[in-house]
């Protein structure tokens, strides 16, 4: 019985916390062998109480070093903290980083407080606002605390779902005095410090290549530069969630301390998906490689798909498990096929850009390579080396090294496309200028062609009106009329094979013609041309045989069947401006309206050969020269006249000198 009485004490006496005081320690100490332990359910989480006491929680265990945790487990620790000495102390409490929520239920004098930790806790709720591992813990002299402490995984939205082992908390909590702290956190500082400038320098150069990119898109509006952005995002959000935690951007990151841990995942996986994207249109795989192409935009589609698959069960579950297995084993997957993937691109593509796209890559590889080990603790486990290289070994780090050269690709790219522009043009141009040569001298030929119909018509009307003199015996004016006539056809061969003569050339054969047709007409026909002041017609240009037909038309339409005595046909050369001729052929004949009249009551239909040749050289005029015609026919009615005004208006828009320097003015008659 008194054995049993004995055991039973024991037992309660090893259910007691020891008492950590303050004068045994001169610096820091560890909770082991001073507190207690036990565990509760995290799937029940609901059922801790919100103010919990360690009378309200059972099997409690003396903490030791080989104490076991579970990550689907809340670990409770209980002790006590006597400032025994004559000052009052504030002691820090080290949580330890791999914990993700730590509280301490703090009991000193019948008042109970509470402080918040871990780096799954909002950084709003942080115990110390630049640091989410450290609890400050104030003590009275001559006093004690009791703590009891929660240390557990965050549950997610469905811990339920949570069934892993892996990530579990961590039971080396230290208490530190704060002297110790101090020196320990300024080391840290000091030591982060040029991590931090690393980090710092990082970030910048990422933001500054995230806006050139994205103007470079809003630009040219073009894939190559939309997926370029889309992972150069990914790679500078992800330097962001990097930041540590006593930056003021930390600190606002930190209040999603879920999203921000569990994102950094996702956004590797989707810039992998938007760099392959990259590599498709740098490479122009759809052109070379179809097949390829196609596997490259389904490989990137599932990466993209796998990275918001993992955001979403992460936020849901924080399975540790999960976590691990898509760090360690998707790397493990991927990387085989980044090699095989680079392989293929050397041997396979022919392109001046694959050379860029092996460096950039094994610039990536490298550095992403051992920054994975490092962040694996796998290599360089608290080695510093020579001017803080160490720091430079982050994915963020290898992204900046892969962008330098990809952005000397995309230079060396966008200088192949200048050149291929720029030969591209020249071929057009060259093709243009061919082609505007070609339709030149095909119109050239057509109206040359024109003009040459126009000689048969001249000489079909002029014989018959030599016959007419032959057959009246009128020998005198026959000759003399074969002789202009001679003249006139020698002008107008002349004239058909130009492209233009002068004014003065054009009103010379006008007056041969006008000549022969008065001997025709008899002596009541006659004629006038007025040259208007400043038109210079020894250097005026215009094109051949253009005011003819227009003269003709009106001597044969509208004077001819006139049974007016006086018959008048007057042409007028006027300047309408600086770069502007009018001409306008005037008769008093019997008038449109009239003439159509006749035409269609007349047994013999004779058609106007000439006008409508005339318009057809008018269009093509107009058509391929920057000089124009335009062409109105007035009607001119009053009580005791008729008559039709021909005005032709001529547009110079090439150099074409119009004026002399005199005011002379000439009248031929």
């Amino acid at each position: 019985m008194l054995f049993f009485l004995c055991l039973l004490m024991a037992l309660q006496a090893e259910a007691v916390p020891d008492t950590l005081r303050l004068s045994e320690f001169r610096e820091h100490s560890m909770l082991f062998h001073k507190a207690l332990t036990t565990n509760t359910s995290l799937r029940e989480k609901q059922k801790v109480p919100k103010d919990p006491s360690a009378e309200q929680l059972t099997n409690w265990q003396p903490l030791n070093p080989q104490t076991v945790t579970h990550a689907d487990s809340i670990t409770w620790l209980h002790f006590w903290i006597d400032n025994d000495t004559d000052t009052a102390q504030t002691i820090y409490a080290n949580v330890h980083a791999a914990n993700q929520i730590v509280v301490f239920y703090v009991k000193q004098n019948a008042q109970r407080r509470v402080f918040k930790s871990g780096y799954m806790t909002p950084s709003s709720q942080w115990a110390m606002k630049e640091d989410d591992r450290y609890i400050p813990l104030l003590i009275d002299r001559r006093s004690a605390i009791e703590v009891l402490a929660q240390i557990s995984n965050h549950a997610g939205i469905f811990p339920f779902w949570t069934g892993s082992q892996s990530t579990k908390p961590s039971l080396r909590l230290q208490v530190e005095k704060e002297a110790f702290y101090v020196k320990k956190t300024l080391g840290e500082y000091r030591r982060n410090m040029p991590e931090f400038q690393y980090r710092s320098w990082i970030q910048g150069a990422l933001a500054l290549t995230v806006l050139f990119v994205g103007l470079l898109y809003l630009q040219y509006r073009q894939r190559i530069y939309a997926y370029y952005w889309g992972y150069i995002v990914c790679g500078f959000l992800f330097s962001l969630l990097k930041t540590r935690a006593y930056t003021p951007l930390g600190q606002s990151l930190g209040e999603w301390p879920l999203f921000k841990i569990h994102l950094m995942e996702s956004l590797l996986w989707w810039g992998i998906g938007a760099y392959l994207l990259f590599m498709t249109e740098l490479l122009n795989l759809s052109k070379s490689h179809p097949r390829m192409n196609r596997w490259f935009h389904k490989l990137a589609l599932l990466l993209a798909g796998y990275g918001f698959l993992y955001m979403v069960l992460m936020l849901l579950t924080n399975d540790g498990g999960f976590s691990q297995f898509s760090f360690w084993g998707g790397r493990f997957i991927a990387l085989p096929i980044y090699i095989i993937t680079l392989v293929w691109m050397s041997r396979n593509v022919q392109s001046p850009m694959v050379r860029y796209v092996i460096w950039a890559n094994c610039m990536l590889g490298l550095f992403g390579i051992l920054a994975w080990l490092r962040a694996g603790e796998v290599i360089l486990k608290g080695v510093k080396l020579p001017a803080n290289v160490d720091d430079l070994m982050t994915l963020s780090f290898a992204v900046v090294a892969e962008i330098i050269v990809l952005s000397l690709a995309l230079a060396h790219r966008y200088r192949l496309l200048e050149k291929e522009k720029t030969e591209s043009q020249l071929a057009y141009y060259e093709e243009l200028q061919n082609k505007s040569f070609y339709e030149k001298r095909m119109a050239e030929t057509e109206m040359l062609a024109l003009r040459s119909q126009m000689n048969p018509h001249f000489l079909f009307n002029s014989l018959n009106s030599l016959e007419y003199l032959i057959l009246t015996n009128d020998e005198q004016k026959a000759t003399g009329y074969l002789a202009k006539f001679s003249k006139l056809l020698r002008m107008i061969l002349n004239h058909s094979r130009e492209e233009s003569v002068l004014l003065e050339e054009e009103l010379t054969a006008l007056r041969y013609y006008l000549d022969i047709e008065a001997t025709r007409l008899g002596e009541g026909f006659t004629y006038s041309i007025d040259i208007g002041e400043g038109v210079d017609v020894h250097h005026l240009i215009i094109p051949p045989l253009l005011l003819q037909p227009f003269v003709e038309n009106a001597i044969w339409h509208g004077l001819m069947p006139s049974d007016k005595s006086a018959k008048t046909l007057q042409i007028r050369v006027r300047l309408a401006g600086e770069q502007r001729v009018m001409f306008e052929i005037e008769d008093n004949g019997i008038g449109r309206k009239k003439s159509a009249e006749m035409r269609s009551r007349s047994s013999v239909k004779r058609k106007s050969y000439g006008m409508d040749i005339t318009q057809q050289r008018i269009a093509l005029f107009n058509r391929n020269y920057p000089n124009q015609l335009y062409i109105e026919i007035i009607d001119l009615q009053n009580k005791n006249d008729s008559g039709t005004m021909i005005r032709i208006v001529y547009d110079l828009l090439e150099a074409n000198p119009l004026t002399k320097n005199n005011n002379d003015k000439s009248d031929i008659n």
